[in-house]
């Protein structure tokens, strides 16, 4: 039998169960993942959380450092600021003092001549005492009396040291009523004249010498003692103290009083007058006048002046503007005069160094020929100058020599006044300077020449543009000199003033300079032709000035043709000669010119006519503005006025006494 085989299907599981477990198994695993997700989200967050907090914690400090580096920041410019405002007004205020100092600097320097009124603003205020010591001080000496000159040296003694002073007691100078003065006083001085300074020491020297110095004297010490007081006198003698502040500056001077005593017993160089002249070359620092004397026994010394002082901490030669030096005739001997001409050579070589802005310079000698290394030194000073305005020389020097006027060569644009007294040289180097001169103005040729001049000088035809001219006494004698020069200057010349006037010097100007607006004349010859014609050819003429020492210049048959010359453009006339009343009245009548000063010198009647003419002449000339009458004490006259006549003629014009003995100065 075959069996059929039966096939019997698979068991299947239900379908939806195992749905349901796969589902499940799903979802775990999708929670478990979601889970990993969210922790590993969480994870970082919380890292991202860190993160940011550290950065926002750093981030805090940097800001919370920024703000406090904003706040010192902020501080300090606040300081700054502070600072900076404290400076502006403290500048503001020192600006405003400093304007308000200047300001009273330009006042008070209106009343630079004026010592009372510098006196009364020195009590004011402090601010005003500074600024009127210096100009009290700039010229002491000339700012008060002769009486009073020792006071300026005993205010410039207070400023030494306690050392120098020591010393001043020490030789016999008595120090009372010591005090530090407030100011540095020698510091102003502008001003310096040896001579005045000399004579205002010698006078303080005899008012405080005493014979005993005033310190307890001591008796000699014994042998034994001998080397000790030469030990110990060069060591202690600068330890002495003027004003003791304790016991023991009181117990020290008196323990060393005898050591210093002997010490300058038996030292005697200390001079009083060479410590006081160091101490204002030292100290001064802005001279602009310096005025020197050598020679006599009046001046001072060679050695005590140390000139090299005023270079040496402040260079008080640099705005020096003023230079005079007086040489007179020497009464010392050889050695000395050695000195003289060696400290003149040092001097004037360093003043060539350091002067050389000097504007007005005078060397007056009374001596021969000096050596030539003083001549040269003053050559090299006089070439060195910039801007020299002005040169007056009497001084003599060796032909052989440079010339002076070469010198002055260098001076061509600066130079405006020559002034030469006694003129010692007339050569080619003059006559050359005075054509390359271009700013010369003045000319002088004051006294009678010194020496004879060659007959042929070498004048050219050249123009000079020299503008006024004096003519010294003595001058006539040497017509080449006066002719070619009054030929030279030609139309530029506007003054001339001319002593021991020649025919011969008025024919030259008559036909030279018909520009002239000033002319003084002193006649000692007969010019009664000549001067007539000279007026009439002076249609500019302004001044005119007539002298003739006490002698009647014209006569009355002159006096007319002198009147009707007289130019109508005069305006003021000065008569030094005696006139008569006559001629007097003739001159006032014919005379067209309506003047506007008259001056009357030399007069030596007092009648009533005289008063009578220039009282009506007062009331008729109404341009006139000024009338002098300069009466003679010396003369009698035979029909004095009463007082009541010159009482009244004072009420129209001026009346003054006059010495004859001294003549009117023409310049």
């Amino acid at each position: 039998m075959v069996v059929e085989s039966i096939s019997i299907p698979p068991i299947r599981r239900n379908s939806s169960k195992n749905s349901n477990s796969n589902n499940t198994s799903n979802s775990v695993t999708e929670h478990r993942n979601m889970r990993r997700n969210i922790y590993r989200t969480n994870r970082n967050f919380l890292e991202f959380l860190q993160l940011a907090t550290i950065e926002s914690i750093n981030f805090c400090d940097e800001i919370s450092k920024s703000l406090d580096s904003a706040k010192r920041q902020t501080a300090l410019l606040l300081e700054q600021s502070d600072s900076l405002k404290s400076q502006c007004f403290d500048f503001i205020l020192l600006e405003m003092a400093t304007l308000i100092a200047d300001t009273l600097r330009e006042i008070f320097e209106y009343h630079k001549d004026d010592p009372q009124t510098l006196h009364n603003l020195i009590t004011v205020n402090r601010l005003w005492c500074c600024q009127a010591i210096p100009l009290l001080w700039r010229r002491p000496f000339e700012m008060t009396t002769q009486d009073k000159y020792h006071l300026i040296i005993r205010t410039y003694v207070m400023c030494l040291s306690d050392k120098a002073l020591s010393r001043f007691m020490f030789v016999g100078i008595k120090l009372d009523d010591f005090k530090k003065p407030f100011f540095n006083y020698p510091t102003y001085l502008q001003n310096f004249d040896s001579e005045k300074f000399r004579l205002a020491l010698n006078i303080w020297i005899r008012m405080n010498a005493m014979i005993s110095t005033g310190i307890t004297k001591r008796k000699p010490l014994n042998t034994f003692c001998k080397p000790l007081k030469k030990i110990f006198g060069p060591i202690v003698k600068d330890c002495y103290k003027i004003s003791p502040q304790n016991l023991f500056y009181k117990a020290l001077n008196k323990c060393i009083e005898p050591f210093i005593q002997d010490y300058y017993a038996t030292h005697p160089n200390f001079s009083v007058i060479k410590e006081v002249t160091d101490l204002l070359f030292s100290r001064c620092n802005r001279l602009k006048n310096f005025k020197i004397y050598f020679g006599d026994e009046h001046t001072l010394s060679p050695a005590e002046m140390n000139f090299a002082l005023l270079t040496i901490k402040h260079n008080a030669l640099l705005n020096l503007q003023k230079f005079e030096l007086v040489i007179r005739p020497p009464s010392l001997n050889i050695d000395d005069l050695q000195n003289m001409n060696n400290a003149l050579t040092n001097l004037f070589t360093m003043m060539s160094k350091y002067a050389t802005k000097i504007q007005e310079m005078t060397i007056k000698s009374y001596t021969n020929n000096l050596p030539t290394k003083v001549h040269t030194s003053l050559y090299r000073l006089i070439e060195s100058q910039r801007t020299l305005q002005s040169f007056m020389s009497d001084y003599i020097w060796d032909p052989s020599s440079p010339s002076i006027f070469t010198a002055l060569l260098n001076q061509s644009h600066s130079l405006t006044q020559l002034r030469l007294w006694g003129l010692t040289h007339f050569d080619n180097s003059l006559v050359l300077g005075l054509l390359e001169w271009n700013a010369l103005e003045v000319l002088e040729l004051m006294g009678c020449p010194a020496s004879a001049f060659p007959v042929s000088a070498c004048f050219t035809k050249g123009q000079l543009r020299i503008r006024n001219l004096y003519l010294g006494n003595g001058y006539c004698s040497y017509p080449i000199i006066t002719t070619n020069l009054i030929r030279m200057i030609n139309l530029n010349l506007q003054k001339l003033v001319v002593e021991g006037a020649t025919p011969e010097i008025i024919d030259a100007v008559t036909i030279n300079c018909p520009q002239l607006t000033h002319l003084s004349l002193c006649a000692y010859q007969d010019i009664f032709e000549s001067l007539p014609r000279l007026l009439s050819t002076l249609s500019l003429l302004e001044t005119l000035i007539l002298g003739n020492r006490e002698q009647f210049i014209f006569t009355d048959d002159t006096i007319l043709r002198f009147s009707q010359s007289i130019p109508p453009s005069l305006c003021a006339l000065f008569l030094n000669f005696n006139i008569s009343s006559q001629s007097l009245r003739v001159l006032l009548t014919e005379c067209s010119a309506p003047l506007h000063r008259l001056e009357l010198h030399q007069i030596q009647n007092k009648e009533l006519e005289l008063f009578s003419l220039l009282i009506q002449y007062t009331q008729n000339n109404k341009s006139l503005k000024e009338l002098k009458l300069y009466l003679s004490h010396s003369s009698s006259y035979t029909d004095p006025v009463s007082l009541d006549v010159l009482k009244n003629a004072k009420k129209y014009f001026t009346i003054v006494g006059q010495d004859t003995k001294h003549s009117y100065s023409l310049w």
